[in-house]
C-alpha cells in the first residue's frame, strides 16, 4: 500500500485570518476602482438598507453556522447528503408550490441520492485493520 505523507496541522485561526486579509484587500480594491465602491464612499454602505435586506444576510450567516456545525459534528459525506437532500426537498415545494409536477430528473436524482444514503449508512466505510508485522 502506498503511505501517507504526514503533514503539520495547520493553525486553523491563523488560516482563517490569512483568508481574511486576502478578502480585505480583494474588497478594497474593488471598492476604490467600482462605480459602486465611490457611491458607498460618499452615501455610506447601509444607503438604502431595509428590513428585506437584513433577511437574506442572517439567514446565510446563520446557514453557515449550521453548516460549520454539521461538518463538525456529522461529517462532510453526511453533510453532502443532506444538501443533497435539501436540494431535493426544495425541488418537491417549488414543485407543489407551483402547481406543477416534480421532473423525471429530480425524480431520479432523489431517487439516486436516497440510494447511496442508504448504501452509506447500511455499509459504513471500514478502515483495514494495520498490519502488526515488521517487515524490515
Amino acid at each position: 500500500g502506498s503511505k501517507r505523507s504526514k503533514r503539520p496541522k495547520r493553525n486553523v485561526y491563523l488560516f482563517n485570518m490569512e483568508l481574511s486579509v486576502a478578502s480585505i484587500l480583494v474588497l478594497v480594491t474593488s471598492l476604490l476602482w467600482s462605480p459602486d465602491g465611490t457611491r458607498i464612499l460618499k452615501q455610506g454602505l447601509f444607503d438604502g438598507w431595509t428590513l428585506g435586506t437584513w433577511i437574506p444576510i442572517c439567514t446565510n450567516a446563520a446557514g453557515g453556522i449550521v453548516v460549520g456545525l454539521v461538518t463538525k459534528h456529522a461529517g462532510s459525506v453526511r453533510k453532502g447528503f443532506a444538501l443533497i437532500f435539501g436540494i431535493f426537498l426544495s425541488g418537491l415545494v417549488q414543485a407543489a408550490s407551483a402547481g406543477s409536477t416534480v421532473s423525471p430528473h429530480q425524480l431520479a436524482g432523489g431517487l439516486l441520492a436516497a440510494t447511496s444514503l442508504y448504501l452509506h449508512t447500511k455499509y459504513p466505510y471500514q478502515p483495514k485493520p494495520k498490519s502488526t508485522t515488521n517487515n524490515e
